[in-house]
Formats: C-alpha cells, structure tokens, sequence
C-alpha cells in the first residue's frame, strides 16, 4: 500500500511535464495546419466504470494514425525499450530509464494515453490527450509535441525525458 501510494505521488507529478513543450516559440502559420480529431469507440472495456477511456481508432490518416502511435508507444507503461525505440527521437542510454517507468507503471495499474486530437502543421504536431492510469483518465486534456524525422514521425527525448523526470524515472544526463 505504501508502495502504491508513493507511485501514486510520483507518477501524479507527470501532469507537469504533459502540460506543454516548454517552449514560448510563436506558432508557426497555421493557415496548412491540418487537424484531426481522433473518434473513440463506445464498446465497453473490462468494466463498466463511464469515467474509463475509450479506445483508438485509426483516423484514416496515415500521417495522423503514426503520430497518434508514437505517443501511445512512447507513454504505454507496458512497452519495452526496442518497442519504444522507433517512436522516440534518440533513446540512447535510456534502457534503465524504460525499464524503471515500467516498473512505476506496474504499481498504477499501467499508464497510457488516450488520443483526442492530432494537429500537423507541416514537421510538428500537436497531441491532445488524457493521461489514463489503469485504464482510467486521470489528467485528461494534456498537450504534447512530435516531430516528423527522416524515419517518422517521433516523440522529441526532451518532451519522453520530462514524462519520465515527472514519474521519478529521470534520464540520465549526458
């Protein structure tokens, strides 16, 4: 129990970092900008809790579903380091890192995101989302950023590095 709740505290401090990319740069012309909203399904999960999120549904597009992607990979609790790997910019030297989130992420009853919104403006995106822990929106309507690389589009090692500073899992420095 104690356990529990000390997870709780420092997994709750994930909030802080979810929050925004950190950056005060004026928004880029937003007159290209394409904007997504990501339907949910409304089958029931495996209770009947109404406050527990609702499923992902590919929103038929490609660039749209792959950034969706990286941040459900990047932020699921149960994935592994080479799972994460395609989706976050340069995970290098991060495999304890992973392995720790995993373990906090175990004690909550697993953490995730559930997509409600994607919107590109040409190499970035903004993500709007609710943090679930146990399957459950505990810090809905967050916001992030991804970034399309040469090899797709990715959560960005300092926006992954926040997430799991606030989930006392920092990142190594280096």
């Amino acid at each position: 129990m104690k356990k529990a709740i000390l997870a709780m505290a420092a997994i709750s401090l994930v909030v802080a970092a979810c929050g925004g990319s950190g950056d005060d740069e004026a928004a880029t012309e937003t007159t290209a900008a394409a904007t997504t909203t990501i339907p949910a399904t409304t089958e029931a999960m495996e209770t009947t809790d109404a406050s527990e999120a609702e499923s992902f549904i590919p929103s038929g597009d490609p660039e749209v579903d792959a950034v969706a992607t990286a941040f459900m990979v990047a932020f699921d609790s149960t994935t592994d380091y080479e799972t994460k790997l395609p989706y976050v910019e340069d995970l290098t030297g991060l495999e304890e890192t992973v392995v720790r989130y995993m373990d906090q992420g175990e004690m909550m009853g697993g953490v995730t995101v559930a997509i409600k919104d994607v919107a590109i403006d040409g190499e970035s995106a903004e993500v709007l989302y609710d943090l679930m822990f146990n399957n459950r929106p505990t810090y809905p309507d967050q916001s992030g950023t991804a970034i399309l690389t040469a090899d797709g589009w990715k959560v960005p090692r300092t926006a992954f590095c926040s997430m799991m500073a606030s989930a006392r899992v920092p990142c190594p420095r280096g």
